[in-house]
């Protein structure tokens, strides 16, 4: 069986003004936040297709070290049910 993953990372707009729009208050210019998306399609086409849909965490520019804040809870666990029936 042949397995096709597709995977792609994007930095999400905001780094100005900390992410206000998300509801939080980060300094200016010290995080960049990273939406991780992909999925994995399996051959042949009676099986669903699985995935992680905008699974998002968080790099701080002055200690080099990711973590995921609590405001990103709900929608990262969300994110990793994400799923296709064919």
């Amino acid at each position: 069986m042949k397995l096709d993953y597709h995977i792609s990372a994007n930095l999400v707009k905001g780094t100005e003004d900390g992410y206000r729009r998300l509801g939080v208050r980060w300094p200016n210019n010290r995080y960049l936040v990273i939406s991780l998306s992909g999925e994995m399609d399996k051959h042949p086409k009676n099986v669903a297709v699985k995935g992680l849909a905008d699974w998002r965490c968080r790099y701080d520019l002055e200690t080099g070290t990711f973590d995921v804040p609590s405001i990103f809870a709900r929608a990262n666990a969300e994110a990793l049910r994400w799923e296709i029936r064919r």
